[in-house]
């Protein structure tokens, strides 16, 4: 009986938090169009990702356009993570995502930008978001 309550009691080990963990690994541009952006992320409950097609973006981005020193933010293409399998650890998920930017649909109202970054968060399937995370600043020409 007492093995029975104490088996009860006990939780799981879990060193993730349930809401996504994330970092930038790495961001490099690939081409004067392309950049590539490297995540990692931790999700102790492991519902990261998307699994049906009417589910909606959990990946979103900001973009922020500098011209003459000044940022101004805009909407960025979000993007879709699709369901984590198969790397399921003893404290959750962990893994590594990667995105192509397309760099050349920067624009500030038509007018020439000096320079860019993106800041970035991931909503889980319970809707819980992550940290934010942004890349470098980088020239866009």
């Amino acid at each position: 009986m007492l093995l029975l309550a104490s088996l009860v009691t006990c939780k799981k080990d879990n060193n993730f938090p349930d809401e996504p963990q994330i970092e930038v690994r790495d961001f490099y541009k690939e081409s004067n169009l392309i950049a590539i952006w490297k995540i990692g992320f931790t999700d102790g409950d492991g519902d990261i990702g998307v699994r049906n097609p009417a589910d909606k973006d959990n990946f979103i981005v900001t973009i922020f356009s500098i011209v003459d020193g000044v940022a101004e933010s805009q909407p960025g293409q979000s993007y879709r993570i699709p369901v984590v399998e198969n790397i399921r650890t003893a404290a959750g998920i962990e893994g590594e995502f990667e995105f192509e930017i397309e760099t050349d649909l920067l624009r500030l109202d038509s007018i020439p930008i000096d320079s860019a970054y993106y800041r970035a968060y991931v909503i889980d399937r319970s809707d819980n978001a992550s940290n934010i995370v942004e890349t470098p600043i980088f020239t866009t020409n």
